[in-house]
C-alpha cells in the first residue's frame, strides 16, 4: 500500500476554502483570485526561465521564490512586501533598462522566445495587480504590497527587453523594437586634471584605494553616483567604494568588471567586440558562473609590462562607465 499522503483533501468540495486569516470563504473571493493568478504568474515564469541563459534564469528563480513569500503574506502569513523591497526592485529595473538600447515604440512581443515568454508573464502580473486591487477593497492588503506588485510587472518587462537585446545580439541582429535606436556613442573622453598623487611606496591595497577614490571623485564632478572596484592579479577583491545613491546592483557589476579584465587580460570594452556572433570569444560571458562582463567599464592594470590587477566601474551608461575606466587608465599612467 502506498503510504504517501494524498494530495487531495476534499475540504474544498463545497466551494469554500480558508487562508490563515480567513475561514471558509467562497473560492471565487477576491483573495483566492489574486492568489491563483500569482500562482499562474509563477508557473509562466518557470516556462520563461527554461528559455533563457542560466545567469538571467537565476534572477527569475529568485523572483519566483519572492512570489511564494508574497502569496504567504496575502494569505495571512508574515509580512514580505516592504518599502525597502520596493526600492530594491526599482533600482534593479533602472539598472537593467540602462543596459538595453533605447526603446522608441511599443513592443510587439515575439522578437525572441525568452522575451515573448516573459511578456506573457508580464501580462499575467498586470492581471494579478488588478485582482489585488479588488482584494484590497475587502481589507487586509498593505500599501507596500500594492506597490511591490505594481513594480513586478515593470521588472519583468525590463527582463524581457534584456533578453530581446542579448539573444538578438547573439543571433547577429537587433530586436525589431530597437531598430530605430541610436547607435552607441564613442567612449567619453574625460580630461585628466589635477589628481591627488599616488601614495609614495604604496602597496597594492593603498594603490587600489587611491584609484577607486580618484575615479569616484571624477564621477562626482559628473553628478554620477557610481561604484568603483579593484582586484589583484589573481582576481581577488582589494578595494570597493560606493557613492551615495549608486545602484546596489552596481556593486557586483563593478567587481565583475575588474575580475573580467584580469581574467582575460584586456578591457571589458575590447572583450565585448570579440564576443559578437562568429567572434573568437563568442559565448565567454556564459562561463565563470556568470562573472564575465562584456560591456565597457573594466580595465587590466599593468606595471612594467606585468599584470598587477584589474579595475571596474559601474553606475552610469555603458559610455560613461567606459569613459571613467579610460580615465582611470590615464591617471594611473600619468602617476607612473
Amino acid at each position: 500500500m502506498d503510504s504517501r499522503k494524498n494530495i487531495y483533501t476534499k475540504t474544498g468540495d463545497s466551494g469554500f476554502a480558508s487562508t490563515m486569516n480567513r475561514k471558509m470563504i467562497p473560492k471565487n473571493s477576491p483573495i483566492f483570485c489574486v492568489l491563483g493568478t500569482i500562482d499562474e504568474l509563477n508557473s509562466t515564469l518557470g516556462v520563461a526561465r527554461e528559455k533563457m541563459p542560466e545567469a538571467t534564469g537565476e534572477i527569475v528563480r529568485s523572483l519566483q521564490k519572492d512570489l511564494i513569500a508574497f502569496s504567504a503574506e496575502l494569505a495571512g502569513g508574515s509580512r514580505f512586501a516592504t518599502k525597502e523591497k520596493v526600492a530594491a526592485l526599482e533600482e534593479s529595473i533602472d539598472t537593467i533598462m540602462k543596459s538595453v538600447p533605447e526603446i522608441k515604440e511599443f513592443i510587439t512581443p515575439g522578437d525572441t522566445e525568452a522575451g515573448a515568454a516573459l511578456d506573457v508573464s508580464r501580462s499575467v502580473a498586470r492581471r494579478a495587480e488588478r485582482e489585488l486591487v479588488s482584494s484590497k477593497q475587502t481589507g487586509g492588503i498593505s500599501r507596500e504590497a500594492m506597490m511591490w506588485m505594481n513594480r513586478i510587472s515593470d521588472f519583468i518587462y525590463a527582463l524581457a527587453r534584456l533578453m530581446d537585446a542579448e539573444l538578438a545580439s547573439q543571433q547577429g541582429q537587433k530586436p525589431v523594437a530597437v531598430q530605430a535606436a541610436a547607435a552607441p556613442a564613442a567612449p567619453m573622453q574625460l580630461a585628466v586634471g589635477n589628481v591627488a598623487p599616488m601614495p609614495a611606496n604604496s602597496d597594492f591595497l593603498d594603490f587600489s584605494l587611491w584609484l577607486c577614490r580618484a575615479v569616484l571623485d571624477k564621477a562626482k564632478e559628473m553628478h554620477l553616483p557610481v561604484v568603483t572596484a579593484a582586484c589583484d592579479a589573481g582576481g581577488n577583491p582589494t578595494a570597493l567604494m560606493r557613492a551615495d545613491g549608486a545602484y546596489i546592483a552596481s556593486v557586483d557589476i563593478a567587481q565583475s568588471k575588474a575580475f573580467t579584465s584580469v581574467s582575460v587580460q584586456m578591457s571589458t570594452e575590447k572583450l565585448g567586440a570579440l564576443c559578437q556572433p562568429n567572434g573568437p570569444l563568442y559565448g565567454i560571458q556564459n562561463t565563470n558562473q556568470g562573472r564575465i562582463v562584456i560591456f565597457g567599464g573594466g580595465i587590466p592594470l599593468y606595471r612594467n609590462g606585468v599584470l598587477i590587477g584589474g579595475f571596474g566601474v559601474s553606475g552610469g551608461s555603458a559610455e560613461q562607465d567606459t569613459g571613467l575606466a579610460h580615465y582611470a587608465e590615464e591617471i594611473y599612467k600619468k602617476q607612473l
